[in-house]
């Protein structure tokens, strides 16, 4: 979209129904590097797309056949854009076909490129000798997988057209008892040679998965559960965890949010009961969206059904920094790209998708 006129350059219909949309930093075509420079450049966009298909063989008055989950089935894909960067602010941009669909074993539900900064660095390059950029997915199956962003060697060597695809790297082993895998977050703030992901689920757990390297982050993850916790419920039965984060500059510390209308921050060292919790009074509807703030320690923002957008910060949570409406239930919060960076002039911008009210920065 246009920012400035509220207008739009391109739209996209996908097969499948679009549940998360991610974008990365952008890469230049000739080199792989992400780098500022006046190259020709590409920005990775992968849309993670659901869909149920319900059997035409359930009988509503038939119990065994009649539930959400008798005899229907989920089915999921994601698909890479390479969406050229404009020469001029002015200049339109394009969607394109894909350039990558995977297939995925079950519905995409949310999804998160890897931003972590490295001796103040943003991570981002493509070559042999550097790291690839990682695309982690939450699967309805309950699983999680890691895929990377790799160039293509071209096949014919009249064409220097570079083509990109997502090639599997990890997952963690599949199991029928955690139940839909509805959100994860990188830990984008750790300096060390191994990440952490966390995710939430229907069931009402929250889980921390570490992910190592062997020494080289050009091989192979490997995908290892460490935490998981009861974290949510409502009138004593799962509640839905829609959203989770880490938090930036706050060590081991992890946020979540889900249908029983309350945020709860926890240390995932003592994970018995909730560092804090807000809730009761704060949120009339579920809590539906947490985003970090990318460079400002202990900054996140909340998104709720009851169709407000809460500001907090981590030291001071008895009451939200700000709160505003913004017309229609929250579903997905995002800061403005550039505040990854470091730029000042975009770091208070934030994209909030609203359902019926809809887009708002």
């Amino acid at each position: 979209t246009q920012e400035e006129t509220g207008g739009w350059f391109d739209a996209l219909t996908t097969p499948l129904n679009a549940c998360s949309l991610e974008t990365y930093f952008p890469i230049t075509r000739d080199d792989g590097i992400n780098s500022s420079s006046d190259k020709p450049s590409d920005v990775p966009l992968v849309v993670g797309c659901y869909q149920l298909n319900e059997s035409s063989q359930s009988d509503p008055e038939d119990p065994d056949t009649s539930s959400s989950s008798a005899g229907s089935s989920r089915c999921g894909e994601l698909r890479l854009h390479m969406i050229p960067t404009p020469s001029t602010s002015k200049t339109e941009m394009q969607f394109g076909d894909a350039a990558c669909v995977l297939q995925m074993e079950s519905g995409v539900l949310d999804g998160k490129w890897k931003r972590r900064r490295k001796n103040n660095q943003i991570e981002g390059a493509v070559e042999h000798d550097v790291e690839i950029p990682l695309f982690a997915s939450a699967c309805a199956s309950g699983s999680i997988h890691i895929h990377g962003l790799e160039k293509n060697m071209p096949t014919d060597s009249t064409t220097d057209t570079t083509s990109w695809s997502l090639n599997h790297l990890a997952s963690t082993d599949g199991q029928s008892d955690i139940g839909l895998c509805l959100a994860l977050a990188w830990n984008d703030y750790l300096n060390e040679s191994e990440d952490q992901i966390v995710s939430s689920y229907s069931n009402g757990e929250v889980a921390i998965h570490q992910v190592s390297y062997h020494g080289d982050t050009n091989k192979a993850p490997k995908l290892e559960e460490t935490h998981r916790w009861n974290a949510h419920t409502l009138f004593g039965c799962p509640s839905e965890v829609w959203t989770c984060s880490f938090l930036r500059g706050a060590e081991n510390v992890v946020l979540s949010g889900a249908d029983d209308c309350s945020m709860k921050i926890w240390d995932i060292r003592q994970t018995q009961r909730p560092v804090h919790k807000a809730g009761d009074t704060e949120f009339e509807a579920g809590v539906t969206a947490i985003s970090s703030h990318p460079s400002l320690d202990n900054i996140f923002a909340v998104g709720s059904y009851d169709e407000h957008v809460r500001l907090y910060d981590y030291r001071k949570m008895a009451e939200p920094l700000s709160k505003v409406s913004v017309g229609g239930g929250v579903w997905r919060i995002k800061w403005h790209p550039s505040t990854w960076s470091g730029e000042s002039s975009c770091r208070g911008k934030l994209l909030v998708a609203a359902m019926h009210g809809g887009c708002r920065i």
